[in-house]
């Protein structure tokens, strides 16, 4: 039998984190339903970056203090990228608000694209030497209706990279906001996710269609187009050695690939089923040492945690208010979900950049779950003693 025929028989009696986390009084918002992905962990420093109605708030995970960095913005954000010294956010009517860490209340608000900025990201560096590229205007791509456009741009300044409800995934220079790159899609796209090797890209939108691309600097070559579940799709991730990669969907599916199989690796289904409570918003890759862990985050109520080893053994994370954990030995596989978990909302799911911990968040706060490293470096799969 397949893994992926194996696909509900996943063990959830495992504790690769601690169950009982620390709460870190630090308020999140959603503001679309669908886009839960407002809680950051952008480098190394104690410090969690995320959205509050119309602000965006920087939070130090040990002193416990919240400093605003972007406030009373004229719109309310979806989507929130931080790295280096830039923080840029986007809004439901192609809003794009674009500022430095070091020049606040600098931040420059312009509009980029015909629809929502449902995900944004600060690219990785082109992999090429410096210098100017030659005006290249191709429509490649043509089946399955994505088209490519490429332009000429400088390749020391940072890249944009923004996802917009009008079928386009756009790479725009910083602080120029020139256009570099620009992707066409058949449907309207919700997430985009670059290898940690910065050498392919996994694009998602409203249908179940995922889009592979090989990246090389600016220019994208389409490997791929591969069918996830049987809904759209909110997130995707890489795994750290660039070879695997996630989808989340609608549905309460999270399928996973790997690179060298256009085949599907497993497919997963979230604890509470189906496009309701149990659709997938998040879904994030453990992005260091040997931790290898996948989490995903449901609507409301649940975090799960596979261990990517094998792909058989789980940890259901209840953030209801007690912070309990659901197992098999407390509720089966099949149960209704706890009450007081239901209509627990969360905004975010983020692993720290080391692995030691897992940020989820939601309205009322961010909860830090402790990843057990010892464990995870010391057997194949292994419990919180």
């Amino acid at each position: 039998m397949s893994k992926l025929d194996d696909c509900y028989s996943v063990v959830n009696t495992y504790e690769f984190v601690n169950p009982t986390p620390q709460q870190h009084q630090q308020r999140t918002s959603w503001n679309h339903w669908q886009l839960r992905d407002v809680v950051l962990c952008p480098s190394s420093k104690p410090e969690l970056y995320s959205i509050y109605r119309c602000n965006v708030d920087k939070y130090d995970t040990r002193k416990h203090q919240s400093t605003r960095v972007l406030g009373d913005l004229s719109f309310d954000p979806v989507s929130i990228a931080v790295s280096g010294d830039y923080i840029v956010v986007g809004g439901q009517r192609a809003e794009l608000a674009v500022g430095k860490l070091s020049e606040p209340g600098a931040t420059a608000v312009v509009r980029s694209g015909g629809s929502i900025n449902n995900f944004v990201a600060l690219d990785r560096q082109p992999s090429f030497g410096g210098g100017r590229r030659r005006l290249r205007d191709s429509a490649a791509f043509t089946d399955d209706g994505v088209t490519n456009l490429n332009i000429t741009g400088e390749q020391n300044v940072p890249r944009l990279l923004v996802c917009n409800n009008d079928h386009t995934v756009r790479l725009l220079a910083l602080p120029t906001l020139d256009l570099l790159t620009e992707l066409r899609f058949p449907t309207a796209i919700n997430y985009a996710s670059v290898s940690p090797d910065g050498a392919k890209m996994c694009v998602v939108g409203d249908s179940n269609q995922v889009f592979l691309f090989h990246k090389s600097g600016d220019s994208f070559e389409k490997m791929a187009t591969m069918t996830a579940s049987n809904d759209a799709s909110f997130s995707c991730d890489w795994s750290q050695s660039s070879e695997q990669f996630a989808v989340g969907s609608q549905d309460g599916y999270v399928t996973v690939w790997d690179i060298r199989s256009q085949s599907k690796m497993i497919q997963l289904e979230t604890f509470q089923h189906g496009r309701s409570r149990g659709a997938c918003r998040n879904v994030k890759f453990s992005p260091s040492g040997s931790v290898d862990l996948l989490a995903f985050s449901e609507h409301t109520g649940y975090v799960n945690i596979v261990d990517t080893r094998d792909y058989a053994h789980r940890q259901i994370l209840c953030v209801a208010n007690d912070n309990t954990v659901i197992s098999s030995a407390q509720q089966s596989w099949a149960a209704s979900p706890g009450i007081g978990s239901q209509d627990l909302q969360i905004t975010g799911l983020r692993f720290s950049t080391d692995s030691s911990a897992l940020f989820v968040g939601l309205e009322q706060s961010i909860l830090e779950y402790k990843v057990d490293r010892v464990g995870r470096h010391s057997f194949s799969s292994s419990a919180i003693i």
